[in-house]
């Protein structure tokens, strides 16, 4: 009784000053940890916990403790997210004929949608260690976790990478809970984040339940991974489906992630937002801490860096001042392993996408970069090519979409034995949780060089179509171990990479 009247009273002096906060409010989404604008290796690290709420107003703080035992707070920003009701959804078609339509779990209603999110930043970290937070709401605890701040360059790091994920299928949670049991330090999201459109309402509705508000972790369940994980979104087709404005909630993942903001800035390469100055600005103010930074950045933990580029739009690899951004960005990179991550591959063994082709334009300046591995979804399954070099015929891609060249193939690497590759090695694991994408490599080996002639090589080293996977990194100086992982926990494909100390 005590507890309904506090709730009550409230209640009722929100109705009847809306402007005095209020303690009856609802969390809709826990808090999330985010990586903030932190890109080099600097004096400190900073990161961003996020969450939502009802539009409610309420009265949070947030208490964090670096090692040594000092408790610091920080008080939230808030930014009200208000979306109209969208259209009614047409039949899903496909996107093109060999891409299947997705076999999602039912799409939510369409209804208008306010939140109130709330953002705050923590600053001045110190690199090397775990913090404890605690998210408030007066004298409520509304989450109490931890998290990795980054690695310096002499430590080694563990993460984990993984495409095309939230469908609101049981595979995305058993996905999700083996994540979970491998304890990364961050997470690369390969693109294709929530289906089908990356609209607000589909996040709501298939992803935080499964990476994020989950109160026990386990294989039907998911994990409560984005509590101390932070995810490094990359920008799938999926992702941008919806198109902005005239689907009032589209581009999702530009509200719910905070990327560093490193990149090149807005240009072209960026993904579009239209000619409606007024839907734009309303955007870009909710947005500010990602769009367009989310298109294009880069950033350092360990011995690792990594890039993050936008490949939905083909014409990027065209332009001059985001090739720039990339060749400066990586070799003034002083890691010792080099990767870059975006949604489309360049060398796949399926059918499915086969001659998107626009990235592989891209391989000349990664061989000239020292670029060791780049990874992709999209291909919903996993694939790892031998290390390749490749030198585009043409600078232009064909009427299909394709891009001929000449390979140079290291068929003595192994991975085991032979450490030390001969070319860049791309990985293809977009087995997150969407419907698998087969036949196998016996199969499609034999038809893709009838149809594509040298278009195709038998560069696949591992291809594993029948069940879905993610990809672990274990990275020292030295040593870049590799291992797939399937949903029952199995490894299904491992390697290693070693560079001589230097």
């Amino acid at each position: 009784m005590i507890r309904f009247t506090r709730v009550w009273f409230a209640l009722a002096s929100w109705l009847i000053a809306p402007a005095v906060p209020a303690s009856a409010q609802t969390v809709l989404v826990k808090p999330y940890v985010q990586p903030g604008d932190g890109s080099a290796l600097g004096k400190t690290d900073v990161k961003v916990l996020c969450w939502l709420t009802d539009q409610k107003p309420g009265d949070f703080i947030v208490e964090y403790e670096p090692p040594g035992g000092r408790t610091h707070t920080a008080n939230p920003e808030r930014v009200a997210l208000d979306f109209d009701k969208g259209p009614e959804p047409k039949k899903a078609e496909p996107e093109k004929p060999d891409d299947p339509p997705e076999k999602t779990g039912a799409l939510p209603p369409e209804r208008e949608q306010h939140y109130f999110k709330y953002i705050a930043r923590l600053t001045d970290l110190p690199f090397n260690a775990e913090v404890r937070y605690r998210v408030k709401l007066g004298d409520t605890t509304v989450r109490e976790a931890s998290f990795r701040t980054r690695a310096t360059a002499d430590k080694s790091v563990r993460f984990a990478l993984v495409g095309d994920l939230a469908n609101g299928k049981e595979a995305q949670k058993a996905v999700a809970y083996r994540i979970a049991e491998e304890k990364p330090e961050f997470l690369v999201a390969l693109g294709d984040i929530v289906y089908p459109a990356g609209r607000v309402n589909q996040y709501m509705h298939f992803f935080w339940k499964t990476y994020n508000d989950v109160d026990a972790a386990g294989p039907k369940a998911g994990a409560p991974l984005m509590a101390s994980v932070p995810v490094y979104p990359v920008l799938g087709n999926h992702d941008v489906a919806a198109k902005f404005p005239t689907i009032p909630d589209a581009l999702g993942a530009y509200y719910f992630f905070h990327p560093p903001q490193n990149g090149p800035g807005a240009g072209p390469w960026a993904t579009p937002l239209g000619s409606d100055k007024a839907a734009v600005a309303k955007f870009r103010a909710a947005t500010a801490d990602s769009y367009p930074s989310l298109d294009a950045y880069s950033f350092d933990n360990g011995p690792v860096h990594v890039v993050v580029l936008n490949s939905n739009q083909s014409g990027n690899v065209d332009q001059p001042k985001l090739r720039q951004w990339v060749e400066q960005d990586l070799k003034s990179a002083s890691a010792r392993w080099k990767l870059v991550c975006y949604h489309n591959p360049a060398f796949s063994s399926s059918h499915q996408h086969y001659t998107e082709q626009a990235v592989r334009l891209w391989h000349p300046l990664f061989e000239a970069c020292a670029v060791d591995v780049v990874f992709s979804g999209h291909v919903h399954n996993y694939q790892r090519t031998v290390p390749l070099t490749f030198a585009p015929a043409s600078p232009k891609r064909d009427k299909m979409g394709r891009v001929d060249g000449t390979f140079a193939l290291d068929r003595v690497f192994d991975g085991e034995k032979n450490t030390r590759p001969s070319g860049i090695i791309h990985v293809v694991a977009g087995g997150g949780g969407a419907s698998l994408y087969g036949p196998g490599l016996e199969k499609t080996a034999v038809t893709l060089k009838k149809e594509h002639g040298d278009n195709y090589a038998d560069y696949t080293a591992k291809m594993v179509v029948d069940r879905y996977s993610f990809v672990i990194l274990d990275v020292t100086a030295e040593t870049l171990k590799l291992r797939a992982i399937d949903s029952n926990g199995k490894v299904i494909d491992e390697m290693s990479i070693t560079k001589p100390q230097k």
